[in-house]
């Protein structure tokens, strides 16, 4: 998974890091989350996978005119069809940010889950948008026990028996429990810092540190493993006298940010005398970045949280970086930790 701040490169990052990929043989599919690949490999994509080169394909999980529903709102269109309501309240329903970003997950689950790629390369937005996505797709997957549980009535139940009818509405309870579950694999999925990773990108100033220390520390809250930065548009070294000056500020904060980021690896990438133009010039630029490592692999692994009995209770532990003692409070709403 691949996010930072709007504008740093990562896009094109991802599409480089899936070329890199598909070049050492591995069936390999370019997710993206937003808009962003498209332009990054220079043609058009749509919501299912497309054919780019050997062993690589690539979608963009981002609703068009004329893409098919996703399975959320096929859901929620034949819940009101069944009870006579207008269908376009759904679609409305639908199209609200967060329902739209669980339906792009949604559609991320099938493609892992189906079996046909060794690897996944997701482009996720800026690094704002990333967060709160990633903490509705937690949401949704910690209500699920709450909303549909197995074998057992809810609140929901009845209002769902009372829009589709006593018959339909056993189905329509499955369905909408097994779109839980789905969020709440993948929710799994992304977490396992053996098959998973997440990767940062940002630019060499000291404004981007404090961008990825925040991204560091709420993404371990979330447990999720981040295991490189990349640094990008470094000037290099033959850029002419023009840009000592300027060189000199980048290569005090790359110092900066690695010193800061630490363990973290930061990886260099720098700027290029052109935009980016075919997978020739991705399969460079991920050549560039990753310095001959192989994308595939775990680049760093962090403490993994762990929860430990402790005389008649248990102590969670959670590795924290860039917070102070000060500036943490904790406190207990029903059965969660706040």
């Amino acid at each position: 998974l691949l996010t930072g701040k709007g504008g740093a490169g990562a896009s094109t990052l991802a599409a480089a890091t899936a070329v890199t990929l598909a070049g050492g043989g591995r069936r390999t599919l370019a997710f993206g989350v937003g808009r962003g690949l498209a332009a990054a490999f220079g043609r058009p994509l749509g919501q299912r996978p497309v054919p780019l080169a050997a062993d690589l394909w690539a979608l963009e999980a981002v609703p068009g005119h004329h893409d098919e529903p996703g399975p959320f709102l096929d859901w929620l269109r034949d819940l009101f069809a069944w009870r006579n309501m207008d269908e376009t309240v759904a679609d409305d329903i639908a199209a609200l940010p967060g329902l739209v970003d669980l339906t792009r997950l949604l559609a991320l689950d099938e493609q892992v889950e189906g079996g046909q790629f060794d690897a996944a390369v997701v482009d996720f937005p800026a690094r704002r948008h990333t967060l709160d996505l990633l903490a509705a797709r937690d949401a949704a997957a910690r209500s699920l026990d709450r909303m549909f549980p197995p074998r057992q009535p809810t609140m929901l139940d009845p209002f769902l028996r009372a829009l589709s009818g006593a018959g339909d509405g056993e189905e329509v309870y499955e369905r909408g429990r097994e779109l839980l579950l789905r969020l709440s694999r993948l929710r799994r999925t992304l977490s396992d810092p053996e098959s998973a990773s997440l990767r940062l990108v940002l630019t060499a100033d000291k404004g981007s540190l404090a961008e990825a220390q925040r991204a560091v520390t709420a993404l371990s809250l979330f447990a999720y493993p981040a295991d490189a930065a990349f640094c990008n548009r470094l000037l290099p070294d033959d850029a002419g006298p023009w840009a000592n000056a300027r060189r000199d500020d980048q290569r005090e904060a790359l110092s900066y940010v690695a010193d800061a980021l630490a363990p973290l690896p930061v990886l260099s990438v720098p700027l290029q005398e052109r935009d980016v133009a075919g997978l020739a010039d991705l399969a460079a630029r991920g050549g560039q970045a990753y310095g001959g490592r192989d994308p595939a692999t775990v680049l760093h692994s962090g403490p993994a949280p762990a929860c430990s009995p402790n005389g008649e209770g248990y102590v969670l532990s959670l590795d924290l970086p860039f917070v102070e003692r000060e500036d943490l409070a904790i406190e207990r709403l029903d059965d969660a930790l706040i």
